[in-house]
């Protein structure tokens, strides 16, 4: 019996409104208090952010009531270490290992005991030291001492959460919640290396469920009546291996030995190794030698087994089958259940990674959606931007799905429809991520690779958070925007089969001991990933070398120029609903590739630098 799994991955939305990022530009503005004490303002949590608009004011939180929260810690030496990523992530400079990067831009222990003694003063609590962010508990009074504001209850009363003006989410209200109305300070010293804090306000909660249910690959069962929906063959990786030039590399010894593939996983699930092992065995291209490691923080369990994880374990593992593939989960970890339905969790994950594993690559399908969070929720928008840095600061490249509903966000495929528009997905908007969009295999009826189209649903759109980068400007792909930061930067293997429409079903996953069809970029992310750990290298910034590798195989270095292979693939049809063209397009951006050319180029990039 087939059965069918509808793809969970993050898309984006067109917002005219062009943000210069008040997150990086207002975080650690100054006043001097009546007492002559300089103070501190986290403008992140600023009423401008955690009162929605339109919310009816209800009543001041009782004083007595008790709120678990965090405190987010910045980098220390920002200006510095702008500095040193700029140069490291252009490849100019060597990269930094995780004790050099902790040692020399984390905050120390004596300022975080200066910043626990002086909210104990208080009479808050204490819980919790996760690296970067500290956790406490306390009551409403206390806390509005401490940070010198007024937490109060607000009735949101409409049925969906806008953001810059258009739709964001759905059917999430009308709700109550509780947050703050005076943007909190402290004393400079403590204060100055805060860049928010969690839990003081009700707000995320709320979205996060919402958003969470898109990380939930939902399966099917789809019956054999129905051919245009699930193929009649399945798209193995054997046969996208052969199309797209992993074989050759294989034959030539590059299997991944030495690397590691780190994946995001989804908070508070778990995988079950049998089914990963299992389709290793089915569908391995080459024997494997790798491991697999499954990283286990905290026990609560809530969001139950992850489909999707076990997908980008399987896949990845098979593309690169001498690599370690690493999953990585918090669960609950972070503040314990009192803090599970914030973000945090989601968050520790990459600290995890970036700090105690080193991948050679890190592999996202579960993401935030960039509008919320610039609306929102800067505070955890930076923390994740700052990890990202760390990420590129150690060699570490990161490949993020694109999504799977169209343009922005808002054209979803008919079986798929996640309640959320108007955004781009956060961290592929980042500068540092390589954000993977979709293509559309079809197949013979003997399952081999026939031709291959942009897929109809892989996401595209413009950032309202970043500008313009500088590899976007100097950019050897044909019509490659230079208005600002736009994604996808690189497209592979999203839907595929033989003689299905867009949206159907043709490539499989072992899931709970059983066989069922998916679609989605979630699987061209690990699949990309892959490719980059077959290098067998630390590459860093992948968009500053993927945008300088013209589709002739001319490469532009830091150290002059080079002649490598014609790697990419231009995708000139299929439609999300904007066009696919010859050139950078909002389905594909730059194409796809074959794996040996850009494995080749990418070394060869590399040969040239280091």
């Amino acid at each position: 019996m087939n059965k069918s799994i509808k793809g969970k991955y993050l898309l984006s939305s067109l917002i005219l409104v062009l943000l210069v990022m008040p997150v990086f530009t207002t975080v650690n503005m100054l006043s001097t208090a009546d007492s002559g004490t300089t103070m501190y303002y986290i403008y992140n949590n600023s009423p401008q952010y955690s009162v929605l608009p339109g919310s009816i004011y209800v009543q001041q939180l009782p004083s007595n009531y008790e709120i678990p929260f965090a405190v987010l810690l910045n980098f220390t030496n920002y200006q510095t270490l702008l500095s040193i990523t700029n140069e490291i992530s252009n490849h100019e400079a060597k990269y930094l290992s995780p004790s050099q990067f902790r040692s020399e831009f984390y905050p120390s222990q004596s300022y975080k005991e200066s910043l626990i003694k002086y909210l104990e003063s208080y009479g808050i609590s204490f819980t919790g030291d996760y690296g970067l962010i500290l956790t406490f508990q306390g009551t409403v009074g206390e806390i509005e001492k401490a940070f010198h504001t007024y937490i109060n209850c607000y009735y949101y009363p409409n049925q969906n959460l806008d953001w810059f003006g258009l739709l964001g989410i759905e059917n999430i209200g009308p709700f109550y919640y509780f947050t703050n109305n005076v943007t909190p300070s402290l004393p400079y010293k403590v204060g100055k290396y805060i860049v928010g804090i969690v839990g003081i306000d009700s707000v995320d909660p709320k979205v996060y469920p919402v958003i969470r249910s898109a990380w939930t690959l939902e399966m099917h069962t789809i019956k054999s009546s129905d051919p245009s929906l699930v193929s009649s063959v399945l798209v193995t990786p054997k046969a996208i291996a052969q199309y797209f030039g992993f074989t050759e590399l294989y034959s030539q010894g590059y299997l991944g030995q030495g690397t590691k593939i780190a994946i995001e996983g989804v908070p508070e699930s778990y995988v079950e190794t049998s089914d990963i092992y299992q389709f290793w065995k089915e569908f391995d291209i080459v024997p494997r030698t790798g491991g697999l490691h499954v990283v286990y923080l905290g026990y609560y369990t809530i969001s139950g087994q992850s489909s999707e994880n076990e997908l980008d374990a399987e896949w990845s593992g098979v593309f690169a089958p001498a690599s370690d593939v690493y999953i990585v989960f918090s669960n609950g970890y972070v503040g314990g259940p009192a803090l599970v339905g914030n973000s945090l969790n989601y968050y520790y994950e990459y600290y995890y990674m970036v700090n105690y594993i080193d991948p050679n690559v890190i592999s996202i399908s579960v993401t935030l959606p960039e509008s919320f969070l610039a609306a929102y929720y800067p505070a955890m928008l930076w923390m994740i931007h700052n990890i990202m840095m760390q990420a590129v600061d150690e060699g570490i490249s990161v490949l993020a799905a694109s999504g799977d509903w169209g343009f922005e966000s808002d054209n979803p495929p008919p079986n798929f429809n996640i309640g959320i528009f108007n955004t781009i997905w956060y961290p592929e908007s980042d500068p540092y991520v390589s954000a993977v969009g979709g293509i559309f295999v079809n197949a013979t009826s003997t399952g081999q690779v026939q031709s291959i189209s942009g897929w109809d649903y892989s996401t595209g759109g413009i950032s309202v958070v970043f500008p313009v980068q500088n590899f976007e400007l100097t950019s050897l792909i044909p019509f490659t925007p230079f208005f600002q930061r736009t994604y996808p930067d690189i497209a592979f293997v999203s839907a595929g089969g033989y003689n299905i429409v867009e949206y159907g079903f043709g490539l499989p996953l072992i899931f709970d001991g059983q066989l069922y069809v998916w679609y989605g970029t979630s699987g061209a992310a690990p699949m990309t990933a892959a490719m980059v750990a077959l290098t067998g290298l630390k590459l860093g910034d992948l968009n500053t070398i993927l945008y300088h590798i013209s589709y002739l195989g001319f490469i532009i270095t830091p150290k002059g120029f080079a002649i490598g292979m014609p790697a990419w693939i231009p995708i000139t049809s299929g439609n999300n609903p904007l066009p696919a063209y010859y050139g950078w397009n909002f389905v594909t951006g730059p194409g796809t590739y074959n794996a040996y050319g850009m494995v080749y180029d990418l070394r060869l990039f590399y040969s040239v630098v280091y």
